[in-house]
Order: C-alpha cells, then structure tokens, then sequence
C-alpha cells in the first residue's frame, strides 16, 4: 500500500502534541504574570531612588555650583527649589507631591522634601518624605560640596 496523507493516527497525535504545547506556554505566561507586582514600579523606594540617582549625578558635575536655594510657602503650600549652575533646578511642589528636574516630572507621592544649604559647612541637606520612607531631620541626606 501506499499511503500518501494524514492517518487518524497522526493527526491524533499532532492535536495531543499540540495541546501540552499550549498548555505549557499558558503555564508559564500565567506564573510570569502573577510574579509582576506593577504597584511596586512606583512604590516609594523607587521615587526616591530615581530622584537621588539623578540629583547625586547633578552634585557631582565638574564646575557645578548651587546658584540659589530656597523653601518657601505660597497660599499654604510648600515650595522648595535648588538651582545649580548646570542650568538645572531642582523643584519641590507640594500642591501635587512632586519633584521636578527643570520643567520635567522625575518623582510624585512625595509628601516632603527640602534643599537645605550650610555655606559654613559647605555642605547641602535634603530632607526627602514620602508614605513609608522618611529621610527627614537625623536621617536626611547630607551631601559634602565641592570648593
């Protein structure tokens, strides 16, 4: 006999090979998904991690200078800013819990934060606050500036 198609057998077969084939892949894709929190891309070690990666990166600059640095309150909400020679400003804005790099948005639920400069000990202090993390007063971030 020749057979020239598909028996039952084989067809049987490629349907069965088919289905654990699919039934693997959905498996996996099912475990993947589960395993991705997308509430912790934003949580607040990451904002805050964003934003002092950024800002030490700024600090750090050849020539780079704090020109002005200023906290103050307008209708009752805090504002604070650092402006360094880079042309670079930092702003906190309370009203909507952000910081932002120039005019660019790099962190929100941010309940605090603060610019603190010490001309006599040349050094900057950022107090930085946000729902669970807070690097405020003892634990703020000193950073020790060129001369």
């Amino acid at each position: 006999m020749n057979n020239k198609g598909i028996t039952v057998t084989s067809l049987i077969i490629y349907v069965i090979g088919m289905v654990i084939i699919i039934g693997v892949i959905s498996t996996l894709t099912t475990y993947f998904y589960k395993n991705i929190d997308m509430g912790s891309i934003n949580d607040d070690n990451t904002q805050y991690t964003k934003f002092s990666s950024m800002f030490v990166e700024e600090i750090n600059k050849q020539n780079n200078q704090i020109l002005d640095c200023k906290t103050s309150e307008e209708s009752g909400m805090k504002i604070s800013y650092i402006v360094f020679a880079s042309g670079n400003q930092y702003t906190f804005n309370q009203q909507n819990k952000s910081i932002y790099k120039n005019k660019i948005r790099i962190c929100q639920n941010v309940e605090d934060c603060e610019f603190i400069k010490n001309e006599e000990e040349n050094t900057l202090k950022v107090n930085f606050k946000t729902k669970s993390l807070d690097m405020t007063n003892d634990n703020a971030i000193t950073y020790n500036l060129k001369k």
